[in-house]
């Protein structure tokens, strides 16, 4: 009696992640959508500037680059910031800031679009109460590779995008080189969810033999 009231309480309490599910598949949904609005506005914003012509002061400094006074700062993350004198500030100098944006941008936009759109489909599934469908297995195994991947090129961008942008404004870009070196973080992530995807899958198995296996017993009892 113990054990089964305990059984009771766990299913009560894991169950929740049918409602939790219910909310999240719209919302990856949306965000896969967001995602690939992101990734095609990147590209136009990209045309746009190469036809722009104009002078410095006239353009609109792009996110994490400000005027300050008589010099530019621009952050880079990590803690790092450039400061840039304003004469030494040129309209190509700007666009590259913005092209190193927007190729970030797209980068991130390129690994979260799939992983928002198989996170949505595997809540879908979750919200309808089927728990052991096999596209779920699949599903994870997808987000697994996706974060493996992705993660990987965005990392190799983002050292891109810091390089580039230190190369345009330090004093002596000659000083400065490109080492984009490999990080196994992303890697050991997406085969860890990978894993998980495999073990949903055999849960699904066995759960599906399982219940032909009763099924069965009980067509052999009842004759």
């Amino acid at each position: 009696m113990v054990i089964k009231m305990e059984m009771s309480e766990k299913a009560i309490k894991y169950r929740r992640i049918v409602f939790i599910s219910k909310i999240l598949a719209p919302v990856f949904k949306f965000l896969y959508y967001v995602f690939m609005a992101a990734l095609v506005l990147c590209g136009i914003i990209a045309l746009i500037v190469l036809l722009v012509n104009t002078s410095v002061e006239n353009i609109m400094l792009p996110p994490l680059m400000t005027l300050q006074g008589d010099y530019y700062s621009l952050f880079l993350g990590n803690g790092i910031r450039i400061d840039a004198p304003y004469d030494t500030v040129s309209l190509g100098d700007i666009k590259t800031v913005i092209y190193a944006q927007l190729i970030l941008i797209a980068a991130v936009s390129c690994m979260m679009t799939p992983v928002s759109l198989f996170i949505s489909k595997l809540c879908r599934n979750i919200a309808a109460s089927s728990p052991y469908n096999l596209k779920n297995a699949r599903y994870t195994m997808y987000i697994g590779l996706c974060v493996m991947i992705g993660y990987t090129f965005v990392l190799f961008m983002r050292r891109f995008y810091n390089y580039l942008l230190v190369k345009t404004f330090v004093s002596d870009p000659e000083a400065i080189h490109l080492s984009l070196g490999f990080d196994f973080g992303g890697v050991i992530i997406g085969l860890l969810i990978f894993l998980f995807g495999y073990v949903i899958g055999y849960s699904a198995e066995r759960h599906i033999t399982d219940a032909v296996k009763t099924d069965v017993h009980n067509d052999i009892v009842n004759k």
